[in-house]
């Protein structure tokens, strides 16, 4: 999942749960939870020494998968996209480092695009995700650039999100408001920004990637 859209639902979830109750403190501190859940994603080069393995079991590359994308993966998802032919068959119940890399990029990219659009993406460089003989770049290689610009960006994310109280407060500070409902409009203002930051990726995202298909596509200017 968009760190962004994990930590605007993380906050939200406080907010339905009750827990911005009164106490000026209280917008402060649920927002340095925040920051701890931003400070605590695993980087995704954690997943890296894993790929330096031969093979690995359908069990490890789940726990593995999980740990780097702290989302719902289980055992049925790579098995259905092994039937839905996003994958190649595992050998002897056991999967590549080339299929190990493509189920961590695929599991990270499920959460903002269809598995469609996630398998068109992939095949830019991988032409045949059923087979490695027509890779542009090892998908291994491919996982290791994508998690050394991915935790880059993740340090001037989180730098950009401690900055965000000040704005806040800034933003409010001619309001004439009681300590709690100052604390629910800031907690508000917060979710609207973090879920607003992870639609604008989504989208310019979605836009990059409609061109490079329309690019690819014979007869059609780019």
């Amino acid at each position: 999942m968009c760190s962004c859209l994990a930590l605007a639902l993380a906050a939200l979830d406080r907010i339905v749960e009750g827990k911005y109750r009164k106490g000026g403190d209280q917008f402060m501190n649920h927002l340095k939870e925040i920051m701890e859940i931003a400070n605590h994603f695993e980087p995704k080069k954690k997943a890296l020494p894993y790929l330096e393995l031969d093979s690995m079991m359908l069990s490890q590359v789940v726990e593995v998968a999980h740990r780097v994308a702290q989302n719902d993966i289980n055992n049925t998802h790579i098995q259905n996209w092994v039937k839905r032919k996003y994958l190649p068959n595992p050998q002897k119940k056991k999967y590549t480092r080339e299929q190990v890399a493509n189920i961590l990029l695929i599991n990270d990219l499920r959460n903002i695009l269809s598995l469609e659009e996630a398998s068109q993406l992939l095949s830019f460089v991988n032409l045949n995700l059923e087979d490695n003989s027509d890779d542009r770049i090892n998908p291994a290689k491919l996982y290791r650039y994508y998690s050394e610009i991915f935790d880059l960006s993740q340090k001037d994310w989180v730098t950009s999100l401690e900055q965000l109280p000040k704005e806040v407060n800034q933003i409010l500070a001619g309001e004439d408001l009681s300590e709690d409902d100052k604390d629910k409009v800031a907690a508000t203002l917060v979710i609207l920004d973090l879920l607003a930051r992870a639609n604008l990726y989504k989208q310019i995202a979605q836009q990059w990637l409609k061109n490079i298909s329309r690019a690819g596509t014979p007869g059609e200017e780019s």
